[in-house]
């Protein structure tokens, strides 16, 4: 009898007090300590090399990121190089089978290459950015519980970020732009994590732009190596 009016008790002090429901802060302070957000931020140079595999083909590639918003992606073809870049200003691209001028990049590209040059990542920084952050509530990606929270950028373009319920980790984003006055999506999965340089990242990418899909293995990463600014730079842009 005894244990049963203890269960009677211990029920209406779970009705009366319900637990505290988590908030976007709670849910992103979570994902600091997850991702490893204070070594990160020891961090000068990130210098990661994988390999792309796209309409059967696959790559290799190199991805180069300087703080606090330098940024250069790289695939290496037999034929050439073709890179994509931000300097902390302004973006380039150059790819030798379009054209042999190396060229500015604009609009939804200078945007996106822009917000990959986020060293730190967006999730940390919208609010320096002057976006807002909102938690839509929980969503099944797969067999995964997530929280969906949204980022708003001021031009009305969201970013939709997907954290794992367990873990607290980014295993799904997806974009909604506007390009030419058209309604553009994209969205990525992250897979493989692993713990390296206190930090935990995704070694497995897809991710499908418009009708294009692509998956990215990283087979390594490398810290703090000396790197410098003329790696990003182009000053032949168009």
């Amino acid at each position: 009898m005894q244990h049963k009016w203890l269960l009677v008790i211990l029920i209406g002090t779970l009705i009366t007090h319900p637990s505290h429901a988590q908030t976007v802060n709670d849910i992103l302070s979570r994902y600091e300590l997850a991702s490893g957000f204070n070594a990160r931020q020891k961090i000068k140079t990130i210098t990661s090399i994988g390999k792309t595999t796209q309409l059967g083909n696959t790559v290799p590639i190199s991805i180069i990121q300087k703080r606090p918003n330098k940024y250069r992606f790289d695939v290496h073809l037999d034929e050439g190089r073709v890179t994509q870049a931000f300097d902390g200003t302004s973006g380039w691209a150059f790819n030798p089978f379009i054209s042999t001028d190396t060229l500015k990049m604009e609009g939804s590209e200078l945007s996106q290459i822009k917000e990959s040059a986020d060293f730190d990542g967006i999730l940390h920084t919208f609010r320096q950015r002057g976006f807002s952050a909102k938690l839509i509530g929980k969503v099944k990606i797969g067999t995964q519980n997530t929280f969906k929270i949204q980022i708003l950028k001021p031009n009305g373009e969201s970013m939709n970020f997907y954290l794992d319920e367990n873990t607290y980790l980014v295993i799904k984003t997806s974009i909604d732009l506007f390009i030419n006055g058209l309604p553009y999506a994209s969205e990525s999965f992250f897979g493989d994590f692993r713990r390296v340089g206190g930090m935990t990242l995704p070694y497995l990418i897809q991710s499908k732009n418009g009708a294009m899909v692509s998956e990215t293995k990283i087979d390594t990463v490398r810290f703090n190596e000396p790197m410098e600014d003329y790696y990003f730079q182009c000053k032949h842009a168009k």
